[in-house]
């Protein structure tokens, strides 16, 4: 992709040669002129006055219909070659979206699982008496705000402070920068304000808790330095002294590599070619979308990459597997020996791609059933494997632009009649035109806009492959990446307070036990309860008792339900053992008579001997 800025008429852009449509263009457009020159010299004869005194064409009108014809041709081409470019575009964004979607909601559901427990932040469930005080959850107080807007050194310090983006300014020192976010952090609302519930905060994202040895992953709270050591690797720094969560390592890698191994299938249409991938740093400078400004391409590779380009070159299978093996994907985690062999082992490109997302997919559900993923509900569950198949659809979607090019005969047709134009246009000039100077110039500009917009169509019509006017999917992977790290962050960082620090002393706090059952617990000792609080709290005993006998009863109904199973399990099996009690005893009858017989046979035998003897003496 080649990023521009806006200029005067739009003339910055005219300098760039690499993709191009123009300088393409200029080359049937300088044949044709030079056409229109020979037919002023050699046959449109003109006098001295510049007329015309001998004209190839009667009439105008003939080629004038041809060049129409061939202009709706060209529109036409284009016009697809938009829609298949935006498309693709489209399919690649739906694809990457759903996928996200899916990892995301993942990695939300891992955090509610019960080893998480102890780090959750506190539940405005659990804590609902706290509605009564009239407390609120700004993060700043608008009155102290509204007086200040009016000053513009507020603006500006607002301005450096309360930016998303990180904190640098060309135009000031970097001392000053923090001298100003330190003044507008003061600002911020803290845990001692009673009027807000807000406290301090944890900017660990709760992952400290869970060690409660001073370590944590992106950021140690006991060690506030860390943030600043940490902050080129984002929520993927270790300088908390730990890694993240293991389940949440191997989820962005699989989703990391699922969607890099589509990429890759989706810009290399060569069996056999080089598509590598490679691991991915976090906090690494962005890819490059325009790859003549790849740092790892010399001036001279840009050179006769631009010279292939206009002479239609840069389209051999050669060098496109060039060009991919210079842009590798890059995958979280990196790849290993084991996932590239089964990766080589699958045949084609949608079966490389299947299998990654089935090791994705699988990853998930095996999971789930395991309790990564928490009580959420199956249903709610469903959602994800919703979300993996849609993405597999876009994916398709993208893989039918890439891999079904635009119909052969209309790009033959296309090709045959911009070739015409070659010779129509000057033919179309000679009539029009008095003067050979004026002629040439508009026989050029014709030609190159009618070869242009042609151009335009080859380049737009496939836009994974078509360097350097493709979809930069490099840079689209490095910010898939970055937004499968962001799953390590933990919980939200204003979500921590303490909410007895909110209660008056003396009322009660209702809290949430081990067991998950509501207890009420005076916060200052105890103290004698009203008759409808005792009445409250004998109602919620006698719920609590039912829940727990409807509990053993399904448990009860259960343990029926096993020992029936087991009864008839035995008396399958003692059926079995007197069926084969009836079969040994059949055969051992059969084997009996079986000697009998024989027995028989043989005394049958000895008496025709006997017989014989007697008949010989």
């Amino acid at each position: 992709m080649i990023p521009y800025e806006k200029s005067f008429l739009g003339l910055g852009l005219m300098f760039r040669i690499h993709g191009s449509p123009i300088w393409k263009a200029a080359i049937p457009g300088l044949m044709s002129t030079i056409f229109f020159i020979l037919i002023e010299i050699y046959i449109s004869n003109q006098d001295g006055e510049g007329e015309q005194s001998n004209s190839v064409l009667s009439h105008p009108y003939g080629v004038g219909v041809l060049i129409s014809s061939i202009s709706f041709l060209i529109v036409f081409r284009a016009n697809y070659g938009y829609q298949r470019y935006w498309n693709a575009c489209g399919d690649v964004h739906h694809m990457t979206s759903k996928w996200l979607d899916a990892v995301t909601h993942t990695g939300v559901f891992h955090m509610q699982q019960k080893h998480h427990d102890p780090i959750k932040p506190p539940s405005y469930f659990d804590h609902h008496d706290l509605n009564k005080y009239g407390l609120k959850r700004d993060r700043e107080r608008e009155s102290e705000l509204k007086g200040h807007y009016a000053q513009k050194k507020f603006r500006e310090e607002r301005a450096v402070a309360r930016s998303i983006e990180p904190l640098r300014n060309n135009e000031m020192a970097d001392d000053v920068v923090a001298g100003l976010i330190t003044s507008m952090r003061n600002q911020t609302l803290t845990s001692t304000d009673k009027t807000h519930l807000l406290g301090k905060g944890r900017l660990d994202g709760g992952w400290g808790a869970m060690f409660n040895d001073g370590t944590s992953t992106f950021y140690s709270m006991s060690a506030p330095s860390t943030w600043d050591a940490g902050s080129s690797r984002g929520f993927a720094s270790t300088v908390g002294g730990r890694t993240p969560q293991l389940f949440l390592q191997e989820l962005v890698h699989l989703a990391s590599l699922c969607n890099a191994v589509a990429y890759s299938t989706l810009r290399n249409d060569i069996e056999g070619a080089e598509s590598p991938l490679e691991m991915y740093h976090p906090g690494e400078p962005w890819p490059e979308v325009d790859p003549d400004k790849d740092q790892i391409l010399s001036r001279k590779d840009v050179f006769w990459n631009t010279v292939r380009y206009i002479f239609g070159f840069d389209r051999t299978p050669a060098t496109r597997t060039k060009h991919n093996a210079l842009r590798p994907l890059p995958v979280l985690g990196g790849v290993s020996d084991n996932e590239i062999a089964f990766l080589q082992r699958a045949r084609g490109p949608s079966a490389k791609t299947t299998l990654a997302w089935h090791w994705l997919s699988e990853f998930i559900i095996r999971e789930h059933l395991a309790g990564s993923t928490g009580n959420v509900a199956p249903p709610i569950i469903s959602r994800l494997i919703q979300f993996l198949s849609d993405g597999m659809i876009f994916y398709n979607h993208a893989r039918k632009t890439m891999f079904i090019p635009f119909p052969f005969p209309h790009a033959q047709l296309s090709a045959f009649f911009v070739f015409t134009i070659m010779f129509a246009v000057p033919l179309l000039m000679d009539e029009y035109s008095n003067n050979i100077y004026l002629g040439a110039l508009l026989t050029f500009l014709t030609v190159t806009c009618l070869a242009g917009m042609h151009e335009v169509a080859r380049e737009l019509e496939n836009p994974f492959r078509n360097v350097p006017n493709e979809i930069p999917l490099v840079k689209l992977q490095a910010l898939f990446n970055e937004s499968l790290i962001t799953l390590f962050s933990g919980f939200h960082p204003d979500h921590f307070w303490e909410p007895d620090e909110y209660r008056p002393e003396g009322s009660i706090e209702n809290t949430t036990t081990e067991n998950g059952n509501d207890e009420p617990q005076a916060s200052n000792g105890d103290r004698t309860m009203s008759m409808s609080e005792l009445q409250e709290e004998l109602a919620r005993f006698k719920s609590i008792i039912s829940e727990k006998a409807d509990d053993d009863a399904r448990r009860d109904s259960q343990f029926q339900s096993v020992v029936s199973e087991q009864k008839q399990e035995i008396s399958r099996l003692k059926k079995m053992v007197s069926s084969r009690a009836e079969n040994d005893a059949k055969r051992e009858k059969q084997f009996q008579n079986v000697v009998s017989e024989q027995q028989e046979e043989i005394a049958r035998l000895k008496n025709m001997i006997t017989a014989v003897s007697s008949d010989d003496e």
